[in-house]
């Protein structure tokens, strides 16, 4: 049997290990591709450089940033994603006081290193009764401190860079699945029903017991929406 191509697009600070439990519970019927978003300046060049390194056809998938780069492949090259999953994502553009708080980020990352602003910040995304999970606590900071300075100055450009993708949501054709944590403080359920309700056809979904995060947060619940929507008929 021929596996589903899927190319999967992490968020802020994060790599493959935010899909893990993706991963390892459909190994065995797909291919993933989780590419490194820390290595582009702005959101055309990380586009282009995924589809060129990504199968000709392939499910696409986006959290957070990488909804917004999904978003993106979607102007680039629609006609080559057979599926469009977007999470805890937002298709809006920065709002200015938001630009400047990247901008804040970005001078203290370079001052200071990541470890104070992870240890600062990061907990506060997951929902509150997640704060406390010490293997969720360690997969994040391991994440971040891979990503680096210089990684997450490159991500923070590629958001600052993205336009607003609300007039494009009506253009998408593909099936699509787009949900978020019920708990998501950054992009809430009703943000992501505003953006299902722009797309043709698009299934919504809300994760319980899951902030910003929800692939690590809520996986049986993650994987049992990702079942439905990519394996079974």
């Amino acid at each position: 049997m021929q596996k589903t191509s899927v190319v999967l697009l992490p968020g802020l600070l994060c790599n493959a290990g935010l899909f893990i439990n993706q991963i390892n519970a459909f190994k065995d019927l797909a291919d993933f591709f989780v590419p490194d978003l820390g290595t582009d300046g702005d959101i055309r060049s990380a586009a282009a450089r995924i589809l060129s390194q990504a199968p000709e056809k392939f499910v696409l998938g986006g959290l957070s940033m990488g909804g917004y780069v999904a978003l993106e492949i979607m102007r680039q090259a629609p006609e080559r994603v057979s599926k469009l999953i977007l999470m805890d994502t937002s298709a809006a553009p920065d709002a200015p006081q938001k630009r400047e708080s990247r901008l804040k980020g970005i001078e203290f990352a370079r001052k200071n290193g990541l470890e104070p602003l992870i240890k600062a910040a990061l907990l506060d995304i997951v929902a509150p009764e997640n704060r406390a999970n010490e293997m969720l606590k360690a997969v994040l900071e391991h994440m971040a401190l891979s990503t680096g300075v210089e990684g997450y100055v490159n991500e923070q450009n590629i958001i600052m860079s993205r336009p607003d993708s609300r007039p494009d949501l009506a253009k998408i054709a593909c099936p699509t699945l787009v949900f978020g944590g019920e708990k998501d403080a950054l992009t809430p359920p009703e943000s992501m029903k505003e953006i299902a309700d722009a797309i043709p056809g698009a299934v919504h979904a809300t994760v319980a017991k899951a902030g910003h995060l929800s692939p690590l947060e809520a996986p049986r619940a993650v994987n049992a929406l990702f079942k439905t929507f990519l394996f079974q008929p």
